[in-house]
């Protein structure tokens, strides 16, 4: 999601392609993925998106930034990712180079030089105790999993990870990713528990391209791509269809990798150039799943969160039936839950004490 000085925004840009076809190894299956904005802390949004569309998330999204209190860090690790875990859903985290103090906007090259080598060898230490579950010992049946997506959308302008002219360059990006990288394995947390993330935003919106900010095969496991219809919901933006929001990056990250792909954000408003269209919106949400399976995707993580616009598919503004649960009743949108209900989107196992089988988390 695009964010600068607490403001979230998008620009656009217009492209004519061919829609790219699945690459060698493209994934058969899609995990099924959200955000709901609780972040772990509670997890019967969750539950009840679940109940609605019959059928558990393989995956959650979480944000967390790098706060190197042990405060944040127990929140994270004992009481966010262990909500997440418990209910079935293995956790995508979303690890955001934000200080609490301020963060510089040559925050990559400091990373890359070692600045923080302490905390991030530290962070990664929680991380493998989470993942080696109960018997805190990796390797054995209670282990568990997670997604690592670090300091994403970089190819934007609006994170402070991203390259600044005159201050940093992408080169630095390249160097942070594989010294965070290059840490975090070397304390033995391989592929088979943790899976790496490389996510660029659906367009470059700054001087430089995705394609300069590519760390390498070698040091990540899956591609990712954030992309949303933005519809008419701001004075720059108008209605996009899925092709047109995801083609142009689809090509051009498979000429980098043939790696799994991921789609770790994507939503759609419901505000057309008339007014609010929850058909509009319906349609367009058929059109995502249809072209994550068209397009091999792995992964797809549905924005379910009202936040610059309506976002939400579940438990937002609009939608075109209702669904109890508990005490509450939410608003969902049918267009989803039937897409959602296909079998090759799939769900967690919480008969697997992993959740996931091997091929399945490593996108295979």
């Amino acid at each position: 999601m695009l964010r600068l000085l607490g403001v979230t925004f998008a620009v656009l840009l217009t492209f004519t392609t061919e829609a790219p076809g699945p690459a060698a190894g493209a994934s058969t299956s899609t995990l099924l993925g959200v955000f709901y904005g609780n972040q772990g802390w509670k997890m019967d949004q969750v539950r009840a998106m679940e109940a609605w569309q019959q059928k558990s998330n393989a995956v959650v999204v979480l944000f967390t930034n790098w706060d190197t209190s042990q405060k944040a860090q127990k929140n994270l690790f004992e009481q966010q990712l262990m909500n997440i875990w418990n209910n079935g859903n293995v956790p995508l985290i979303s690890w955001e180079p934000f200080l609490r103090s301020g963060t510089p906007d040559n925050i990559e090259a400091q990373i890359a030089a070692g600045t923080y080598d302490s905390y991030i060898r530290e962070w990664g230490a929680r991380l493998k105790t989470f993942l080696s579950g109960p018997d805190l010992v990796l390797g054995t049946s209670d282990d568990r999993r997670a997604y690592l997506r670090p300091a994403h959308e970089m190819n934007g302008n609006w994170y402070p990870w991203s390259a600044s002219p005159g201050v940093s360059t992408p080169a630095d990006y390249v160097a942070m990713w594989r010294r965070v990288h290059g840490l975090v394995s070397g304390l033995g947390i391989g592929p088979a528990h943790l899976q790496w993330v490389w996510a660029v935003n659906h367009t470059d919106n700054g001087p430089f391209t995705a394609e300069q900010y590519f760390p390498g095969d070698a040091y990540l496991d899956w591609v990712g791509i954030d992309g949303y219809n933005w519809g008419a919901s701001q004075p720059w933006s108008s209605w996009t269809s899925p092709d047109a929001v995801f083609n142009p990056t689809l090509a051009r990250v498979r000429a980098l990798s043939s790696k799994p792909l991921a789609i770790t954000e994507t939503a759609a408003t419901s505000l057309t150039a008339s007014g609010v269209s929850v058909a509009q919106k319906s349609a367009w949400t058929a059109a995502l799943f249809t072209w994550a399976t068209s397009n091999g995707a792995g992964m797809l993580c549905w924005f379910n969160l009202d936040k610059e616009t309506e976002w939400a598919v579940f438990g937002g503004a609009n939608g075109d039936e209702s669904f109890r649960y508990g005490r509450t009743t939410y608003k969902g949108y049918s267009a989803y839950r039937t897409a959602a209900a296909a079998p090759t989107l799939q769900p967690s196992n919480k008969a697997n004490p992993r959740l996931l089988t091997d091929a399945q988390f490593r996108g295979w």
